[in-house]
């Protein structure tokens, strides 16, 4: 299940109510640096799971959160870690919440990304996670015949 974070009290009240010592997933988003941020301003541990080595990277330099870590192949160009051992370690987690940045939006409200390998990780992240949240406002598509389906905004 999904929502779009619409206005910045919106995502206050969901740092907020994210519990001490929880699993968070987060995607490369100025978005996921701010709850970052705002949750090491209250001391509030978490548990980090990303595909994303810029947020591994901040997590380890900013904050006392912890990083899951998963199997993969560095993919240097679009700074991420990617492959089948990622995914199928991702399916064992159990995440709390889930910041999501997609790349694209139809008029059903699927959420579409444009990288067949990111999308098997979000899709995946979407799938173990308790609550997801849309951090973007996609752009908008009337066909989705070249971008991987990864969810759906209710």
């Amino acid at each position: 299940m999904f929502s779009i974070i619409k206005n910045k009290t919106d995502l206050s009240d969901f740092y907020n109510n994210i519990p001490p010592n929880a699993v968070i997933a987060l995607d490369n988003h100025p978005i996921s640096y701010y709850v970052l941020d705002c949750l090491a301003e209250q001391e509030r541990h978490v548990s980090v799971v990303t595909f994303s080595t810029d947020i591994m990277k901040y997590v380890c330099q900013n904050t006392f959160s912890n990083i899951i870590f998963a199997p993969g192949k560095v993919d240097s160009s679009l700074h991420i870690i990617t492959g089948d051992t990622m995914v199928e370690s991702f399916k064992t987690l159990q995440i709390d919440v889930y910041f999501c940045a997609a790349s694209y939006i139809d008029e059903q409200g699927s959420l579409y990304q444009v990288h067949s390998q990111i999308g098997a990780l979000q899709k995946t992240l979407i799938q173990q996670a308790r609550h997801s949240y849309v951090v973007n406002y996609p752009d908008f598509i009337e066909s989705n015949q070249r971008y991987i389906h990864i969810g759906y905004v209710n």
